[in-house]
């Protein structure tokens, strides 16, 4: 396994040595090709928490219950292709399009890990892309970079109150699935947690670790340029707004009282736009970016 060196972020060859089987080969987690959205008034089926997505005029909840046994669908939305996808061992979601000047990618699930996270390939070439990092590690397009798109934890609740049109994911996925159960833990009570979501440790191995936070404890990563930057979850919802200079880019943390979540904005200008950022257990956001600044 190739070292990460000192004040560096690991390599693109030092993640991709780095993976690691998870159990299910190939597309042994099989991804959403063809999903099915029914109206929140049809929803009776769903739990807590719920991923929400406001995009192109849209506005879809995927429920993690679903992305639990899925962890990728590929939708549309908008018009746009883009992947929404879901790594319940490093409690990422985020939502990705192929960059300019790239063909429209669909992905799979490798059956690997990198960082006790979600390594996924794309069908049209083959790359291989963990998810936390949005890059290609190995293949035609190593050293790609997708498009993100953020989504927002929440509860079916909150969602459906402040998006009362919002359409939802379907359990129809063509799959037979134990929807409604989950076999790393439970978010009963989200944001309370168990199970592996709560304890100490990972499943499997990461590249470095930290012991400034608990491992599963939630962060917001941010991402501008070249550098990055992680907030305490909870140190938002207490502060209420934080601020912070990125790259030479301002940041503005702020918490979603509707929502319960914390939202990530960025200055473009005399305009705030949203950032380039997501909630990650802290040993998954450190093992990607141990050179990240962190608020704590």
């Amino acid at each position: 396994m190739t070292a990460v060196q000192p004040g560096q972020d690991p390599s693109l060859e030092a993640l991709a040595a780095a993976a690691v089987s998870g159990g299910p080969g190939k597309d042994g987690i099989p991804s959403i090709d063809k999903p099915r959205f029914v109206p929140a008034g049809d929803a009776s089926f769903l739990a807590d928490p719920v991923f929400g997505l406001e995009y192109r005029g849209e506005v879809r909840a995927y429920p993690q219950q679903v992305l639990v046994w899925h962890e990728i669908v590929n939708d549309t939305v908008g018009g746009e292709p883009l992947a929404i996808t879901y790594c319940p061992l490093t409690g990422t979601v985020i939502g990705f399009s192929a960059p300019s000047g790239t063909q429209e990618l669909t992905f799979g699930t490798t059956g690997r890990l990198v960082n006790s996270n979600l390594l996924m390939y794309d069908r049209e070439t083959g790359s291989e892309w963990p998810q936390l990092l949005g890059t290609a590690v190995s293949g035609p397009l190593k050293g790609t970079k997708l498009g993100t798109v953020p989504l927002v934890w929440t509860t079916w609740k909150q969602w459906r109150t402040t998006h009362p049109e919002t359409q939802v994911l379907s359990t129809d996925t063509g799959a037979l699935r134990s929807y409604g159960s989950d076999p790393y833990g439970s978010y009963d009570g989200y944001p309370d947690r168990s199970g592996y979501y709560a304890k100490e440790g990972t499943l499997f191995p990461v590249l470095t670790t930290s012991d400034r936070f608990p491992d599963k404890d939630v962060v917001i990563g941010v991402r501008v340029g070249d550098e990055r930057l992680a907030i305490h979850k909870d140190l938002i919802r207490t502060a209420g707004t934080m601020r912070a200079d990125v790259a030479g880019t301002q940041v503005e943390a702020r918490w979603d009282d509707k929502l319960g979540t914390a939202r990530v904005l960025q200055r473009d200008g005399e305009q705030w736009e949203p950032a380039d950022s997501l909630d990650s257990m802290w040993f998954a956001w450190h093992a990607f970016y141990p050179n990240s600044q962190v608020r704590q």
